[in-house]
């Protein structure tokens, strides 16, 4: 790594290219498909698949064989259609602007939802059966393996099964139901713009969101305010369309969740991992308890940057800026690589093959989607996407994606399909673990208190990003919800209200709130996942108590920890953390968590206050 001092090339005004890319760092999704003629090839197969639902409606209790095959047949047809849709949309997401693949996306969609509809049958016509007759029937299927764990969640979601004219309305809505997160991701990812702005040097930049992201690290209080202004105005000038769109998926949740007979959107959230509705309350609240310790941290950042008013663009600059890395690919990835050793040989090799066989598509290029995910397949290899732009952070976001897709290689290489496909809740252990032990391998390299420093502040400020934000837009979200489901209505400023009483709140009175702030929620992707977020803050303190395992030598915890990855979804989540030592139906490790969190801070308030700074 070579600090920023020594060397940090400035971004000229335009992006690259994606021919200007060098092929080792872009996907190879010829992995899925040939070419989009072999994709047109299967389209028409799958639509065959869609056919034999005919062969089998009203005729599963005929006999157990029956039965089995008409599962087998949808497993097939699940797996297919999933191939086709995530050829189209990895092929969109390399470049939004372009027509051919939002048309095989959508293509592809349709698609989904008609084989939806055309098996909507099965569960409602099994249900007519009593769980005695579907148990004995499953017992003797050729493979008792595959659907026991699926027979028995169905028993489970009984009463919110409904008839199967239902069920195939449902699934024929499922189409419809994704045009306001559809507008929402043209609007953010292909359509808006923004402002040149100024970088520390005077020179115009070009903003993108991924620059954005590193202009607010600038030492330069007043380019990341700028920066901020310039951003933020560009969701301000749409935030009408925003905000309407949101509101129109928070109330496609309470339709869904009126239509299967659930309490609350909550609920019916939850209901498919069977988690307590408990855990979800119990987060906030119990962080909202100890918040102080985020307080504090707010002032101390003030008083290092000598600010006379801190405002949330001066969250996410680097405090100690001498020791602001940039970081290359090349160096991101042996980082990665040596920092998930304490997990074994056989996983520190399987990250060494999915970087050398291009299951990363690196570099941010014109019309590419924003930020980074992994998204696992199950007959090929994951495929992570990232807009790598040589940030510090950029590398932990690539040990963050690269602790997904090890999960989805384990699962899928231990698991048969029906059982592969995990719970985001513990997806997010997987991911966040492995930033800990990426950030517990640069510590160890850590020479002095400097670097114990930035280091010590990097975890901090990852606990915020990771814990503590995502608890505050849990609480945003439950309170959306609750207000649609009590028959109220969503407006740009009843959720800039609310936006702007959260952040204080989790802030704190140091913090300066200006009117750009007061409208995040309108830009925030994962709102459009009913209850997705809660999920990091939750994955964030289960990894932090399994950490503290490896850290306090327990030689049976990454024993424990591979089988859990390897388990796929074959058990519940809250069971598979119990596995490990860990149980989320509990306060504590929330409450060590945040305890954790405000030890950092005065342990970092000790060191600033020896080093003088």
């Amino acid at each position: 790594m070579s600090t920023a001092l020594e060397s940090k090339k400035k971004e000229t005004a335009s992006l690259p290219s994606r021919d200007g890319i060098d092929k080792k760092h872009k996907w190879n999704l010829s992995d899925i498909y040939a070419d989009d003629n072999a994709w047109d090839e299967d389209y028409k197969r799958v639509q065959g698949l869609i056919e034999k639902a005919k062969e089998f409606a009203g005729k599963l209790n005929e006999s157990p064989q029956k039965l089995f095959d008409c599962l087998e047949i949808r497993s097939e047809l699940n797996l297919s259609v999933f191939q086709l849709f995530q050829y189209a949309r990895l092929n969109r997401d390399i470049d939004n602007r372009v027509s051919k693949y939002q048309s095989m996306t959508d293509r592809a969609a349709m698609l989904s939802s008609l084989a939806g509809a055309a098996y909507s049958f099965v569960e409602p016509e099994m249900l007519k059966m009593s769980d005695e007759q579907l148990q004995k029937m499953a017992g003797q299927f050729p493979k008792t393996d595959l659907y026991d764990f699926y027979i028995r969640e169905l028993i489970r979601s009984r009463p919110h099964i409904r008839s199967e004219e239902v069920e195939e309305l449902l699934a024929q809505s499922a189409m419809v139901a994704r045009g306001a997160e559809n507008v929402f991701t043209m609007l953010d990812d292909a359509d808006m713009t923004y402002p040149d702005v100024k970088d520390e040097d005077g020179n115009l930049v070009k903003l993108t969101k991924q620059r954005y992201a590193k202009i607010l690290e600038s030492t330069n209080a007043e380019v990341r305010k700028n920066a901020h202004a310039a951003f933020y105005s560009s969701y301000k000038n749409h935030l009408n369309t925003l905000s309407a769109s949101l509101a129109s998926t928070i109330n496609n949740d309470v339709f869904y969740t009126k239509a299967r007979g659930f309490k609350s959107c909550l609920h019916n959230s939850l209901d498919g991992d069977n988690i307590p509705a408990e855990v979800y309350h119990s987060l906030i609240s119990t962080t909202e308890k100890h918040i102080e310790g985020l307080h504090k941290y707010v002032a101390l950042r003030k008083k290092i940057l000598k600010l006379e008013k801190i405002h949330s663009y001066d969250m996410f600059c680097p405090l100690f800026s001498e020791r602001d890395y940039e970081v290359k690919y090349d160096e991101a990835v042996e980082a990665v690589i040596e920092s998930a050793s304490p997990l074994g040989t056989d996983y520190a090799n399987a990250l060494k093959y999915s970087f050398a066989n291009r299951w990363v598509d690196v570099y941010e290029t014109e019309g590419k989607g924003s930020g980074a995910y992994n998204w696992g397949n199950y007959k090929v290899h994951p495929f992570i996407l990232m807009n790598y732009n040589g940030t510090i952070d950029n590398m932990f976001t690539l040990a963050h994606e690269m602790g997904h897709a090890m999960h989805s290689h384990l699962s899928c290489g231990k698991q048969p399909y029906q059982k592969a496909g995990y719970s985001i809740f513990v997806a997010e252990v997987a991911s966040t673990l492995n930033e800990g032990l990426l950030l517990e391998h640069l510590l160890k390299k850590s020479s002095d208190d400097l670097d114990r420093l930035f280091i010590l502040n990097r975890q901090m400020d990852n606990t915020v990003g990771t814990f503590f934000n995502q608890v505050m837009y849990a609480s945003f979200e439950l309170t959306i919800h609750e207000t649609v489901e009590k028959g109220g209505a969503l407006s740009p400023d009843m959720m800039t209200d609310l936006w702007r009483g959260l952040t204080e709140k989790y802030y704190g009175p140091h913090l300066t709130i200006d009117d750009y702030s007061i409208i995040k929620w309108c830009r925030i992707p994962h709102f459009y996942m009913m209850y997705y977020v809660f999920q990091y803050a939750t994955s964030y303190a289960a990894s932090q108590a399994i950490m503290s395992k490896f850290m306090a030598g327990d030689k049976s915890i990454v024993g424990k920890y591979i089988e859990m990855l390897s388990a796929g979804g074959s058990d519940y989540p809250i069971e598979l953390l119990k596995n490990c030592g860990v149980d989320m139906t509990k306060p504590e490790s929330v409450e060590a968590t945040v305890k954790m969190f405000a030890d950092q801070v005065d342990e970092m308030e000790k060191l600033v206050e020896g080093l003088a700074i």
